[in-house]
């Protein structure tokens, strides 16, 4: 597979006033592909959102704020609990 560059970042007015991105808004704010999005969600223990008569997941702009805030620190996203308890 060839080495793709990473996308753009989105321009900050496009979602603005926005409470909730889907998938694909968000990577697209992020700059980032729909599979690292979902990497991001899993790891932080993000809660997706589904609204009623809409198939989409959504999540909240603060929490793609946290996403981004992550990339960019990634010490910030804490320590892998999980996984030291798994080998002790």
């Amino acid at each position: 597979m060839p080495n793709v560059p990473r996308k753009e970042k989105a321009d900050r007015t496009k979602y603005e006033g926005r409470t909730y991105l889907d998938y694909q808004e968000s990577a697209d704010y992020l700059g980032i592909k729909r599979a690292t999005l979902y990497n991001y969600v899993n790891d932080l223990d993000i809660q997706t959102h589904k609204f009623k008569r809409n198939r989409r997941r959504y999540i909240a702009l603060a929490d793609v704020n946290r996403i981004e805030q992550v990339m960019d620190k990634p010490w910030l996203a804490g320590t892998d609990e999980k996984q030291s308890e798994e080998v002790a």
